[in-house]
């Protein structure tokens, strides 16, 4: 047995990171910002990690939260400063129309911030966003930055496989989508030709796509991104273009 003096000697020193928007809870981080810890009123302090099948937890880049799943980023942060700037880039790409009243579909939400980005364009009516891990949505739920997915009444998260999800959706419902799923080697049916015929099923004519490919493969000279683009092509999408930044491909219906 540890005893007491012991174990509290060994607690990791803490810094204040910033308060929750309601002032509710307070953010804390070690020194070496590896992990991300909340204190609530009653002074409690729960570190933001927990197992689900995989272990998931929150930690700082750069000031700002991400998402590692068994010690790999979720977030694409080479060549950005934050996630945050990925987001607002990989949503300027699709180039959403000042005007209207547009229906986005994010595939894959992870912490949220495309979700949130998108939701910022006043043409844009509703996201859908759809996150099969509950470990996930539950670090949202605690992520000062993923706040507004929970408050935000543009956004409806759902709690399911995007694979599946996407068969119940009706066709002709959305004019954008970002699809972010995980790796290939992770999630293969999301890369598949049963999906993509769904995701050309449920786009609205002249919908326009941002697809998160990631570059597996390369060093071995495999193409993920030309692979992708002969299913997308088959499946009756045009205009392919390739972003090597944000590792990922537009394309329109």
């Amino acid at each position: 047995m540890v005893n007491p003096k012991e174990s509290r000697n060994k607690e990791p020193k803490l810094k204040f990171y910033k308060k929750s928007s309601d002032g509710s809870l307070t953010y804390l981080t070690d020194l070496e910002e590896n992990f991300l810890f909340v204190q609530r009123l009653d002074g409690t302090i729960s570190r933001l990690d927990l197992f689900d099948q995989h272990y998931y937890k929150l930690r700082l880049y750069n000031g700002i939260p991400i998402l590692e799943v068994d010690g790999l980023r979720m977030q694409l942060v080479r060549d950005f400063k934050t996630p945050l700037d990925y987001a607002k880039e990989v949503v300027d790409g699709l180039k959403i129309q000042n005007k209207g009243k547009f229906h986005v579909f994010d595939s894959c939400m992870g912490l949220g911030y495309t979700a949130i980005e998108v939701s910022t364009r006043p043409s844009v009516a509703s996201v859908t966003s759809s996150e099969i891990s509950q470990a996930v949505i539950t670090l949202a739920k605690y992520n000062p930055y993923s706040e507004q997915l929970f408050t935000n009444k543009k956004i409806e998260i759902i709690n399911q496989d995007s694979f599946k999800f996407i068969k119940s959706i009706a066709d002709n419902s959305f004019d954008f989508v970002i699809h972010d799923p995980p790796r290939f080697s992770h999630a293969d049916e999301l890369y598949s030709n049963e999906f993509y015929q769904n995701l050309h099923r449920v786009c609205k004519k002249g919908a326009k796509i941002f697809h998160y490919v990631g570059s597996v493969g390369t060093k071995g000279g495999r193409s993920i991104e030309e692979e992708v683009i002969g299913r997308l092509l088959k499946a009756g999408f045009k205009n392919t273009i390739y972003v090597k930044k944000l590792q990922g491909l537009y394309f329109e219906k």
